[in-house]
């Protein structure tokens, strides 16, 4: 059965242990029927017929056995405990059902009956139920609303797509988990028209208590699975997911997903399909890029993908991409596309040119991309030489061998193709458009991928060359325990919305440099602030009902004199009396102006799926407008927070372009790092805004001029 190659299940990470859900060594089919056309009927032929070793307990009071397998009357009658029940009755037997379960000792469930949280209504409330019964039991649950699950290295189909009923579906390295039962199917199908193996096909429906996270996990711990697949409307638990993507990298094994739900329309729409969660998908495609998932675009690169590492091969070591090719035309295509795509045509080094000359036609071109014309036709060692000499060159990384409309000459193209893919660890992926139909399964059946259109075979290459980022967290010095006082006393009174001067004083204590000055109540105290801080400063009002100061006139900038900070004073008051005169306000704010400096904005936004998003873009008032901006989910490390810097739109300006001093690049990376630090140990932080946050030269530091928090209940 599944030797997992870790202990990766405990109650620390969420993740639980499938085996008896996905290698049962005896199942219990109750609502079995005898006609295979029926959801009830098709579990037992599926198993018979693919031989499945253990225990089939058919459970159905209507029957006294089923196409010649004993039929019992309820699970109470059969004589031992099931591994596993795959429940197929009404929903409003479904919660009985699994009591009768519980008390028979089965441990895992897969429930088929659709009705529950998808319906909305009592059928949520129904599904509340029915989590409560199994956690109350211990239970693991799959379902309710899926198609079922099926490890076929264990010949156990407990899923009941109709592709499963084909006598040539075979066993093989690829572990898919699907939120949509019907789609579980097409990638089965597809999959077996490629010639592909599938070791699960999951389907997780309404996810009561088994999760995406939960099978991605299971199976990327199973020694015959090669690669994970997916396709994800919305999960619950955004650390849960984490922790499962952990432990599909130390096993070495890719994830791929194909992530819907993206707008706020289609979001809806999934949230509808099976009642999964579906947060904002900026922060699920940032998840997936910080925990090392490769995800698909559309269904077309996800079959792509899947099939590509399920050949395993090579990882690439860069992004130069040599093309071989008998189409000029497909050559400048793909010359187009590489740099679209963030892939490199580099040169080929001269002594490979040269090599490639010596057995190319003379109107060929022995420059990537290589094109060697009719060639193939009839000297398929010819393609050969060039393809063995592009693999060795040491300006490439990965090898595109595109042939269109390719009828002749084929087997021996093909042996070709398989020695040079033999001379080293680097990947060779092979476009075969409008050919002879049998190349491609013949190259997949020597771990080559084979692509019929240039466009997917470029995607699929630049998947391998793509690598999470850091994983490890970071926390640097600051008084983390005195802030979260702060934010404890201000929940104790009752207040959700810190002002300017409580949050600065906040970010104060995480080591967070900020303006100096303090709030004034009259236009008295405002002057003796200004003499201690020193001119010019800046006023801005003090109030917690007010979250654009500017827009309320609530700001006065560069104030050098006494009189003119008095008069700021009073016509700060007058504007925002006249903006909002129910707004609570605590004062003024005097603070020391920071001038020649660059205006970002960091902070935290919890997210309800992943929990604390760090942020960093263009601040200041344009900040809006600029639509500059990178986020990362917590934790983060010094690195992310340098690789989010570095793709801010203004960072050229941050690094000195045009006569700018250059910036301090490392405080802000700090600052990014005491938030994301910040955030995990707050949970009642919602939200934490700088704005903005001044990065002065190299070596100066920062220092937040703005900054307001919100907490939640």
């Amino acid at each position: 059965m599944n030797n997992h190659r870790s202990d990766s299940f405990s109650a620390a990470n969420g993740l639980r242990d499938l085996t008896t859900l996905l290698s049962p060594r005896s199942i219990a089919i109750v609502g079995a029927t005898p006609d295979p056309s029926r959801v009830g009927g098709r579990p037992l032929s599926f198993l018979r017929r693919f031989g499945f070793l253990g225990a089939i307990y058919p459970v159905n009071p209507k029957y006294g056995d089923i196409n010649g397998v004993r039929c019992y009357p309820s699970v109470a009658d059969i004589p031992a405990p099931a591994d596993m029940a795959i429940i197929a009755v009404p929903a409003a037997h479904v919660i009985e059902t699994m009591r009768a379960c519980q008390a028979a000792g089965i441990p895992s469930m897969t429930i088929y009956t659709s009705g529950f949280s998808e319906m909305g209504g009592d059928g949520a409330e129904l599904e509340e139920e029915l989590k409560a019964v199994a956690e109350a039991g211990g239970s693991l649950v799959c379902g309710p609303n899926c198609q079922g699950v099926a490890n076929l290295h264990d010949r156990m189909i407990a899923n009941f797509s109709s592709t499963l009923s084909r006598d040539d579906i075979r066993a093989g390295p690829i572990g898919f988990v699907s939120q949509s039962g019907l789609f579980a199917g097409i990638v089965a199908a597809e999959c077996h028209q490629r010639g592909l193996g599938l070791g699960y096909l999951n389907s997780t429906g309404n996810e009561s208590i088994v999760d995406f996270a939960d099978m991605v996990a299971h199976m990327a711990s199973d020694p015959r699975i090669r690669v994970v697949a997916g396709y994800m409307e919305g999960i619950r638990d955004g650390r849960k997911l984490r922790a499962a993507l952990a432990v599909a990298r130390n096993n070495e094994t890719p994830v791929i997903i194909l992530k819907v739900g993206r707008s706020d329309e289609s979001a809806r729409a999934a949230a509808s399909h099976t009642g999964s969660m579906a947060g904002t998908y900026e922060v699920y495609r940032t998840a997936f890029r910080q925990w090392g998932v490769i995800e698909a675009d559309d269904v077309t690169e996800l079959f792509d993908l899947i099939e590509l590492y399920s050949l395993s091969p090579p990882p690439s070591k860069g992004p130069r991409v040599g093309i071989l090719t008998n189409s000029g035309g497909i050559g400048v295509f793909c010359a187009d596309k590489v740099g679209e795509l963030g892939l490199e045509l580099p040169k080929l080094d001269p002594e490979t040119s040269d090599r490639i000359m010596e057995k190319l036609p003379a109107f060929g071109s022995a420059q990537n991309p290589v094109d060697f014309t009719l060639q193939a036709l009839s000297d398929a060692e010819a393609i050969g030489w060039h393809l063995k000499h592009m693999v060795s060159d040491p300006n490439v990384d990965v090898v595109l061998a595109f042939f269109g409309v390719q009828m002749l000459n084929v087997d021996a193209l093909c042996d070709e193709i398989i020695k040079a893919n033999k001379v080293n660890e680097k990947p060779i992926v092979v476009g075969w458009m409008l050919g002879d139909p049998s190349m491609p399964d013949r190259l997949r059946q020597e771990q080559i991928p084979c692509f019929g259109d240039p466009l997917r075979a470029l995607k699929a290459i630049r998947s391998l060359i793509s690598a999470p980022l850091t994983m490890q967290e970071e926390i640097l010095e600051g008084d983390v325990d005195g802030a979260l006082v702060l934010v404890t006393e201000a929940l104790r009174n009752a207040r959700y919305q810190l002002g300017e001067y409580e949050s600065k004083q906040l970010l104060s204590l995480l080591g967070i440099s900020v303006t100096q000055g303090n709030v004034a109540k009259n236009p008295e105290h405002a002057v003796v602030i200004a003499e201690e801080v020193g001119y010019p400063v800046v006023l801005k009002i003090e109030s917690r009902d007010i979250g654009h100061k500017s827009e309320a006139g609530g700001v006065r900038l560069g104030v050098e004199t006494p009189l003119a900070v008095a008069s700021a004073f009073e016509d700060i008051q007058n504007s925002v009396e006249s903006f909002d005169p129910n707004a609570v306000v605590d004062g003024i704010g005097v603070y020391k102006m920071v001038p020649g400096a660059i205006e970002l904005i960091a902070g935290v936004k919890r997210d309800p799926v992943f929990g604390p998003v760090i942020l960093v873009g263009s601040g200041g008032i344009m900040v809006e407008m600029l639509h500059d901006s990178v986020v990362r989910v917590a934790p983060i490390t010094k690195s992310d927070a340098y690789n989010m810097i570095a793709e801010l739109k203004t960072y050229p300006l941050l690094k000195g372009a045009r006569g700018h001093p250059k910036c301090d690049i490392d405080a802000i990376a700090d600052t990014l790092v005491r938030l994301s630090s910040f955030a995990l140990a707050a949970e009642r932080i919602s939200e934490l805004d700088i704005n903005p946050l001044m990065v002065l030269s190299e070596g100066a530091g920062v220092c937040a001029a703005d900054a307001l928090i919100a907490l939640q209940d």
